[in-house]
């Protein structure tokens, strides 16, 4: 069984409202997203960023997902963003410790959103 197999897929009904959601209970919390195209390969456009906020925009059909703009370290909120998605799958993994979002546009290509939500302390990723 693939990762994809053990996310449902979401009605697109529900995407404003679940992302909404999403971001009101994980704002801050680390975010990787990885883009698998199918041109390009696989590309990690962020890694472990905390998350500003994971939103569908329904009138301009756009997922999108910024991070950053929380401090210091990360002072502006950079956006990823997903022109007519076809497909949304999601669901909580591994105990409750990562949400994955994986969101399929009209090309095929796949992004993988990782949400972890639990924060690794800095002296063991040191």
């Amino acid at each position: 069984m693939t990762m994809n197999q053990q996310r449902p897929e979401l009605p697109r009904e529900e995407w404003r409202q679940y992302f909404d959601t999403v971001t009101r209970n994980y704002e801050g919390a680390d975010l990787t997203i990885e883009v698998l195209d199918k041109d390009f390969g696989d590309l990690v456009p962020a890694e472990r960023i905390p998350l500003a906020y994971v939103e569908y925009d329904p009138k301009d059909d756009q997922f999108s997902v910024g991070v950053g703009g929380r401090d210091a370290r990360y002072p502006v909120v950079m956006r990823h963003a997903i022109d007519h998605p076809q497909r949304i799958l999601a669901d909580t993994v591994q105990h409750g410790a990562i949400r994955a979002i994986d969101v399929f546009d009209a090309e095929g290509n796949q992004t993988i959103v990782t949400v972890y939500l639990v924060k690794v302390p800095e002296e063991a990723s040191a």
